[in-house]
């Protein structure tokens, strides 16, 4: 057999021999020069990564939602187990059974796509049913311990439900082409999975910032009071409030520098910060149909989402002009600007969450909004300190792109 022929992306050493260990294979740069590498990379050496990382994440999520809101603790004076016995509850929401199901089918379906590298679909999903079952067996169990939430077999059930009929859905198209022009989508338009892949999980963590629709788009601090007039549905107009203007400006920067790290070319980066903006809006506007109240349907728009949101993305487009190192830069300091700016703008005399635009009853308002809160507040150090791992990363490569 005459040997393979060399990867058209496969660099050798400056001296012109291979480098120790063979050549390096390496994946087309964001900028116009065709020869410049990047990072070692085997196309098919990844697959699943991807999903683990989001999977990781998402059970962080299931965990904050099951848990919070994390006080209180106290031992139940019984037997961790003992509800494992009780009876049907007397009162079952539609809603809330609704809501564990679907809970967890992203955490089924997520971790099934992960296992498939390495198990059948059959094996890959049962144990993805296993691990949601166990799962929520244990945050029920510690449900228990926290007077503030009531622990219940029936959720049990009803969470198991979900993971397996996520696992399910995996393991039918799991191995369909269309993940497979997904991953063809990713490879092409992102740096190589093993540095892109914890980026686009951080990203998908970042899109739950956006599931409160009482507080501006990409921003999380409250707008300034106006309720509706009663028996009207009349709300009366406000002034321009600049501290909200100045966080949606800062976010959107910071949000879009993050995407556009992460991209290859720089019209890869350009698509990537609109469509991040547009999924955020998207978002926003579903969450606002469920939750909401019809007279407030647009209540996280107005003049200061579109001031910021214009000035972050002029912004952002200037930074095309950067090499990468420039952008990444230029995105730790906006990523931290963006946590200073919420703890100096938010008004701690304020409540965190004004329940007058919901049309919700239930607990889970309150999980929601926290949640959405939380990962906004903790996002920005997480988002700086990966951009500040891959700048070294990129400073100790040799031959990696600089420009976009």
């Amino acid at each position: 057999m005459s040997p393979a022929a060399p990867d058209r992306h496969t660099v050798s050493s400056p001296g012109g021999g291979d480098p120790p260990g063979g050549a390096v294979p390496a994946s087309p740069p964001m900028s116009a020069e065709p020869r410049t590498p990047v990072m070692p990379w085997h196309p098919h050496a990844y697959e699943g990564r991807l999903a683990r990382y989001l999977g990781a994440a998402y059970l962080l999520v299931i965990v904050y939602a099951s848990l919070s809101p994390f006080s209180g603790w106290s031992s139940p004076g019984t037997s961790p187990f003992a509800f494992l016995g009780e009876g049907w509850p007397r009162y079952v929401s539609k809603f809330d059974l609704a809501i564990n199901l679907l809970a967890y089918v992203p955490l089924g379906m997520l971790l099934t796509l992960g296992l498939l590298r390495w198990l059948p679909s059959w094996a890959a999903a049962l144990a993805t049913s296993l691990a949601c079952v166990a799962t929520s067996a244990g945050l029920e169990t510690l449900q228990m311990y926290l007077p503030g939430r009531v622990a219940s077999a029936l959720d049990i059930a009803v969470n198991a439900a979900g993971g397996v009929l996520g696992a399910l859905l995996a393991a039918r198209t799991g191995r369909l082409p269309l993940w497979a022009r997904i991953a063809r989508v990713r490879d092409r338009c992102c740096l190589p999975p093993a540095v892109s892949d914890p980026g686009l999980a951080l990203v998908g963590l970042w899109f739950l910032t956006q599931l409160d629709p009482s507080t501006p788009l990409l921003a999380v601090l409250p707008m300034p009071a106006a309720a509706p007039i009663p028996g009207t549905g009349f709300v009366p107009p406000r002034g321009f409030s600049l501290p909200v203007a100045a966080l949606v400006g800062i976010n959107t920067l910071a949000a879009c520098a993050f995407v556009m790290t992460l991209m290859r070319r720089r019209w890869h980066a350009l698509v990537a910060m609109c469509a991040l903006v547009a999924c955020a809006a998207a978002i926003k506007l579903l969450a606002a149909v469920a939750m909401l109240r019809p007279e407030v349907l647009l209540i996280w728009t107005g003049p200061e989402v579109a001031t910021g949101l214009a000035l972050g993305m002029l912004l952002a487009a200037g930074l095309l002009a950067l090499r990468r190192r420039g952008v990444l830069t230029v995105g730790i300091v906006a990523l931290l600007a963006s946590f200073v700016a919420l703890h100096l703008l938010d008004d701690p005399r304020k409540p965190v969450l004004p329940l007058w635009p919901f049309q919700w009853n239930y607990g889970q308002l309150l999980n929601y909004t926290g949640l959405a809160r939380t990962v906004a507040e903790l996002w920005p150090l997480a988002a700086a300190a990966f951009l500040y791992a891959l700048r070294r990363r990129l400073r100790g490569a040799a031959g990696i792109p600089r420009p976009l």
